[in-house]
């Protein structure tokens, strides 16, 4: 705290550097730190300290030196929303866009958990409605569950919630971050798009809807969705690493895209060749040209359970129900334990109503699944048995 006598109130706002908090959170020589800048290796980091001293989110109440409303270097009161140039930042806000209680593994270091706040506040809740306090305390209970790990738990409290309130947005986006770590990505990613369309300015979602596409391997999407979260707020650690490791991804696709055009160029009719191409232009979202090369692999090799299921897939996407089942039947009839096959099939029967034939598939499907010890999709399936149950497929 910076003050010329004992009896001075220190500054209400005096806040330091961005390099300086960086270097007092890194616990670092300033040289290593110039070392670092000058490799363009702390932009991104420095972009969110500015942001946050900007917004007075880095003050004195989240200091380390803060302490019962004192300041422990000068020994005087201070206000929580003042600054000095002593402040270094808790532990637990070191990183405010992640909790401090989460210990997620790296798998999910691209997961956002901002913007799940409540728009209303605790005294307008208690206002409310008997209907509507239940309803709160039930999304609370879900968000507790969250937190401490028990995700399926957390499912249904949020579903419950969702059940009284269908545009929930907060409920739907918790539900979406449990499937996520449930690893149920297909379900996920259905949930997130629900949640768009509710609030499409949301930025910690289309960075877990990038999230949900990066490992559903459609990586075109992912770095649109990535980039779309960026826009949106530009100083987001986990949406600036999912793009780019999704970056890298495509930059590989890319590459062994090449190499299949140099081999094809060699054996333009070998099947196994076209069908890796096929799967390579469908991570990158060139739908057309996979359809193309599944096709051609297809006709050279027709026994190719993978290429009909894929083929099946893209056309589904696309609108031609009938065309996908097809395929998907030819899939099932080659490869009859193939649970992605008849899992495909079951959201065709879906969409073209016949509701028997769906329950029918996800059921072959998720038993598979569980045979195979995916116990995840197993999950997802018997989801969609559920909700045909219910009458909300």
């Amino acid at each position: 705290m910076i003050r010329k006598k004992q009896t001075e109130k220190p500054f209400e706002w005096d806040p330091p550097a961005p390099s300086t908090v960086y270097i007092k959170i890194k616990n670092i020589p300033y040289e290593t730190f110039k070392t670092r800048l000058n490799q363009g290796l702390v932009t991104t980091e420095l972009d969110q300290i500015r942001y946050r001293l900007e917004r007075h989110i880095y003050c004195c109440g989240v200091c380390s030196k803060y302490i019962n409303g004192y300041c422990i270097i000068t020994n005087l009161r201070t206000e929580p929303r003042w600054i000095c140039k002593s402040f270094v930042p808790k532990e637990e806000f070191i990183h405010l866009d992640s909790r401090p209680d989460r210990g997620d593994s790296a798998g999910f270091r691209y997961l956002s958990e901002t913007g799940l706040e409540r728009d209303k506040t605790k005294s307008e809740r208690k206002a409310g409605s008997p209907e509507s306090r239940e309803t709160e305390d039930i999304y609370e209970e879900g968000v507790a569950l969250y937190r401490q790990g028990r995700l399926r738990l957390a499912l249904k409290a949020f579903d419950r919630v969702l059940e009284a309130k269908p545009l929930d947005f907060a409920a739907l986006f918790h539900k979406g971050n449990s499937l996520l770590k449930l690893k149920r990505y297909e379900e996920a990613l259905e949930i997130f798009e629900r949640a768009s369309k509710i609030n499409s300015d949301n930025a910690g979602l289309w960075t877990n809807l990038g999230f949900a596409l990066t490992k559903l391997e459609r990586f075109r999407e992912a770095l649109e969705a990535f980039e779309k979260s960026i826009f949106l707020n530009p100083v987001q650690k986990h949406a600036w690493e999912g793009k780019d490791a999704v970056l890298a991804r495509i930059h590989l696709c890319e590459e062994k895209l090449l190499e299949s055009e140099k081999t094809l160029e060699i054996n333009p009719d070998d099947p196994d060749t076209l069908f890796e191409k096929g799967k390579l232009h469908l991570r990158l979202g060139e739908q057309e040209k996979a359809v193309q090369s599944f096709k051609k692999a297809l006709e050279i090799k027709p026994e190719n359970a993978k290429a009909w299921q894929l083929r099946g897939k893209i056309l589904f996407k696309a609108g031609s129900e009938k065309e996908s089942l097809h395929a998907f039947e030819k899939a099932t009839r080659l490869k009859p334990d193939y649970p992605e096959a008849w899992y495909e099939k079951g959201k065709v029967f879906l969409k073209l109503e016949n509701l028997r034939g769906a329950e029918n598939a996800f059921k072959i499907a998720a038993d598979l699944w569980e045979s195979k010890g995916l116990k995840a999709k197993a999950e997802d399936a018997r989801e969609k048995i559920n909700r045909l149950g219910s009458g909300n497929a």
